[in-house]
């Protein structure tokens, strides 16, 4: 253990947790190294977060979108893609396989899309999650710096054109929204949603059908 991580260890936890926040924070200026966009409108809560810094553009934005959100990287991959005409609300985004948004999407305020597990379905792997954070945090590192990835469960989600979702929806891992398929408000989707459909609950179900491509 170096000198600086036992001094860090006796200080007040709220000290601790400031020098941390400053040190391992993206800003705007590096942030952007990762995005790749077109003539999109990106608002004043939209930010990049990359625990594990990569190299290469890992968020492409396409034309004419208009987006609010926060994207987090908690790992060294995935990937996000949105596509043209747009429309996120202060949302948040947690990739590490992949999140694709076609065309003519509106997201609502407070939705959460997330494509990994964030741990293991084994308590043991947990615990060891548990160790590894306090260590690292501890040395003054992002506290999912060296995070086990290999044992979380993880797949990407795709959100097709003309898709709504409402506020405070959750789409979780592997999950497919369809084309001008709407999720209701404050829905858990754990499954595909099919073309055309609007879908509710926890976890959510259609509810109605719609007329194709109106």
């Amino acid at each position: 253990m170096t000198l600086k991580s036992i001094i860090k260890n006796l200080l007040p936890h709220y000290i601790v947790s400031r020098y941390n926040q400053k040190n391992n924070s993206t800003t705007k200026d590096s942030y952007l190294k990762y995005l790749e966009q077109g003539n999109s409108i990106l608002r004043d809560n939209f930010y990049i977060r990359v625990d594990v810094p990569t190299a290469g553009k890992r968020v492409k934005i396409g034309d004419d979108n208009m987006l609010d959100c926060n994207i987090i990287f908690e790992s060294g991959t995935g990937e996000v893609i949105i596509g043209n005409r747009v429309f996120i609300g202060a949302s948040t985004i947690i990739c590490r396989s992949k999140v694709e948004f076609g065309n003519n999407i509106f997201v609502a305020w407070n939705t959460c899309f997330y494509d990994h597990d964030s741990h293991s379905l084994d308590y043991r792997h947990r615990q060891q999650d548990i160790t590894q954070q306090l260590t690292d945090f501890r040395n003054g590192e992002s506290f999912i710096k060296n995070k086990n990835w290999e044992v979380v469960n993880s797949a990407p989600i795709k959100i097709c054109d003309n898709a709504w979702i409402g506020m405070n929806a959750l789409i979780l891992k592997g999950v497919t929204v369809g084309e001008g398929a709407i999720v209701a408000a404050g829905s858990v989707v754990t499954k595909s949603v099919p073309a055309w459909t609007v879908v509710a609950g926890n976890p959510a179900k259609v509810v109605k059908n719609l007329e194709v491509g109106k």
